[in-house]
């Protein structure tokens, strides 16, 4: 990912618009560049999963050193959250905050809910009609696993947040029944995996747009 590097106070480019033009509230140094706060900068999007109003390539604002809340968008490294498991492509992730540590969490077989937010699970149906696995089973749970959470309340661990999807998956080392790596789904991402919360849109790279075209994963 092309971040600007950080300094003390950050000088990140305009990236060809001014600050007017998008509409920033801090000032414009001269040539064009904005001085944010040391943790504020610039990032582009590899992936814009989950949708959120951001697409890929889109210039967004981010804060490494907010603590993050409810309702908070942040983009998350799926490789330092053990929760990459079988996908492809770039490990930064985006996701919303629907729990904080501590928070209950009621799951049932499609669904699970907390501070008042639900998020549906499916059924999910095979081409021959029948339904996949409930993504409510072989779950880990910080590092405890759990072969089915469906009618459980369970707290989000200490130093990890509560997401509106399934995060991804984690290998745990284990064999399934049909001899492969067994795989756990995750709802949590680790606060150390979080690379920050994202403030607002700036603005979109089209350059950056077309070379994720072609980066290959």
């Amino acid at each position: 990912m092309r971040n600007a590097q950080a300094a003390t106070p950050v000088l990140l480019s305009s990236v060809g618009c001014s600050a007017k033009q998008r509409g920033l509230e801090q000032e414009a140094e001269p040539g064009g560049q904005v001085v944010y706060p040391k943790y504020q900068r610039e990032i582009r999007l590899e992936t814009a999963t989950g949708g959120y109003g951001y697409e890929k390539a889109d210039i967004v604002l981010i804060d490494t050193q907010k603590e993050p809340a409810l309702g908070d968008i942040v983009q998350f490294n799926s490789d330092l959250n053990n929760s990459t498991g079988r996908a492809m492509g770039p490990s930064p992730r985006l996701a919303k905050i629907i729990g904080l540590p501590g928070d209950n969490v009621s799951f049932q077989q499609w669904s699970y809910e907390a501070n008042g937010f639900e998020v549906t699970l499916g059924p999910y149906y095979k081409a021959d009609g029948t339904t996949w696995d409930a993504q409510t089973k072989d779950v880990m749970w910080s590092s405890e696993r759990f072969g089915n959470v469906a009618g459980m309340v369970l707290q989000v661990p200490p130093d990890e947040y509560l997401c509106d999807k399934r995060v991804g998956e984690e290998f745990s080392g284990e064999r399934d029944e049909t001899g492969s790596s067994k795989i756990y789904h995750r709802f949590t991402v680790k606060r150390a995996a979080i690379t920050g919360v994202i403030l607002k849109k700036l603005g979109h790279d089209k350059e950056f747009e077309e070379e994720l075209k072609h980066r290959v994963y």
